[in-house]
């Protein structure tokens, strides 16, 4: 299915709130897409990531790993030790989320750089906040599939969430598009 999505990038500018997107990463044809929970996943949801900046819900069996940094959470949809070889289990899912200290144009430029990485690029709207969210394959780690989210939070600031999966796991982006969907940014 990935194999016939194809990018085409637009020449012209496109507003995202106070800033301005680099014209060389965003799609032509964007439509702004509210992100919508699945309804079968919304009962399944309970669990909540917090920091002082962010809160992050995901389903009640997932596991958020305490790594001790105040703006930095991982989550998984198993219990795992963490350290893999060449591959992750298959039906893994691992979730960094996160504020960088970038603005969104910096954060996106590696997709300009890098203009094959992305195999879609989409504008959404999460909690009334304007966001882009990125499909890239991932090529010599353990996982081959990531999928990011970033949300701006000022002019040199982007909260990210990238959830890293396997293409065999065909429940893993459904789960993954609610998770990015819960967050809430203070």
């Amino acid at each position: 299915m990935w194999s016939h999505l194809a990018v085409t990038f637009s020449l012209s500018m496109v507003s995202l709130g106070s800033g301005w997107l680099m014209p060389e990463v965003l799609p032509q044809h964007i439509g702004l897409a509210a992100t919508t929970p699945q309804t079968n996943l919304v009962a399944s949801i309970q669990g909540t990531s917090s920091t002082p900046r962010f809160t992050v819900t995901y389903p009640d069996h997932w596991f958020e790993y305490s790594n001790n940094q105040r703006d930095y959470v991982i989550i998984y949809n198993q219990r795992t030790s963490g350290a893999y070889r060449e591959t992750a289990p298959p039906y893994l899912i691992k979730t960094d989320a996160s504020i960088q200290s970038t603005s969104l144009r910096e954060a996106l430029q590696v997709y300009r750089d890098q203009p094959g990485r992305a195999r879609r690029i989409e504008e959404v709207v999460i909690n009334g906040r304007l966001a882009v969210r990125v499909w890239e394959d991932s090529e010599g780690w353990a996982f081959p599939n990531v999928l990011i989210t970033y949300i701006p939070t000022g002019e040199a600031e982007v909260f990210t969430i990238a959830s890293y999966y396997s293409r065999q796991n065909q429940y893993a982006e459904a789960a993954i598009l609610q998770v990015h969907a819960s967050v809430q940014l203070r």
